[in-house]
């Protein structure tokens, strides 16, 4: 009896051995396969929209106030510190034009003041002298000593004069200085009522309307600042590590395998992140980081700024 049960259990060893080495074998064969598949990887692709290098900047109001004026449109070349939008400033000039007409005067003031000082040093100095020659004189016998007396008292006044002048003159030259800042303070102010164009480039859109409010640091213009347009695409996290600058990318539209641009990779993250360009699509997983890409473009290319494109990144 026991001899039959023992006959019975080896084959069913040597049949589970023999199954779990298949297996084994069946595994390591499939991660192979898995590993070959990502080290043979030739190109990677990644969705990403088409931006200037210097990306689309939002413009904002230094100050607010109502829109007196529109100076440019959608779609036209602008230069730096051209005037795009003019606010309503009639008060801030008027407060310009108040301080510049002080200043005037107190510059001149201060030219009376110094010619003041200049006068009762000149004085001061006459009758210095005049006192010394009468020092001598009473000395002789020739002066009274009244006339001297008096003499003196009247340098004493003349150089608390002087002093006096002297102070007029350092008031005079505070106040100028002063009213300087005021004028501009003013001008900046007035300044800041016309709204300017902080590079060259192309005017996107304009948020505002002539005769519409506009508040401090509110959004009012979308601009493209000049220089190569490139595509900013991001890149699973599985690919990051085997990214470079200097590698070559086409760029085609979504769903599409025709090349509509070329390029070179020019920037790469140093740090993953989450995904930002697109919202992520319902069988992604969340937890999935990316590597964000900047590709320069080569060439005329006609694509439009912030369309939605493929990079295919070729690693190889």
């Amino acid at each position: 009896m026991n001899k039959k049960i023992y006959l019975v259990i080896v084959p069913l060893i040597i049949t589970a051995c023999s199954g779990s080495k298949e297996n084994e074998e069946k595994s390591g064969t499939a991660s192979h396969s898995a590993n070959s598949a990502i080290v043979d990887v030739s190109e990677v692709v990644g969705v990403g929209k088409v931006e200037p290098e210097k990306e689309i900047i939002s413009l904002a109001a230094a100050t607010g106030g109502v829109v007196k004026e529109i100076c440019r449109n959608d779609g036209d070349i602008i230069k730096k510190d051209e005037p795009l939008v003019r606010l309503d400033d009639e008060l801030e000039l008027i407060r310009v034009s108040q301080l510049r007409s002080q200043y005037n005067s107190q510059k001149s003031q201060e030219v009376i003041d110094k010619l003041n000082l200049r006068e009762s040093e000149a004085r001061l100095a006459n009758k210095k002298k005049l006192l010394e020659s009468l020092r001598i004189l009473a000395l002789k016998g020739a002066e009274t000593k009244q006339t001297l007396d008096d003499l003196e008292t009247e340098v004493t006044t003349l150089s608390l004069t002087v002093e006096k002048n002297n102070a007029s003159v350092k008031l005079s030259a505070g106040r100028l200085r002063e009213l300087a800042e005021q004028v501009r303070y003013a001008e900046a102010e007035a300044s800041n009522k016309i709204l300017r164009s902080p590079y060259d480039g192309l005017l996107l859109e304009m948020h505002i309307e002539k005769g519409s409010a506009v508040n401090q640091f509110e959004r009012y213009a979308e601009i493209a600042p000049s220089g190569p347009i490139t595509v900013r695409t991001e890149v699973d996290e599985l690919f990051a590590g085997r990214l470079r600058t200097g590698l070559d990318a086409d760029i085609r539209f979504i769903g599409s395998d025709s090349v509509v641009a070329r390029g070179k990779v020019i920037f790469l993250s140093p740090y993953l992140k989450k995904k930002s360009l697109f919202s992520q699509k319902a069988n992604e997983q969340e937890d999935r980081l990316v590597r964000e890409v900047r590709i320069k473009l080569e060439g005329e290319n006609g694509l439009i700024l912030n369309s939605k494109v493929e990079s295919v990144i070729k690693l190889k």
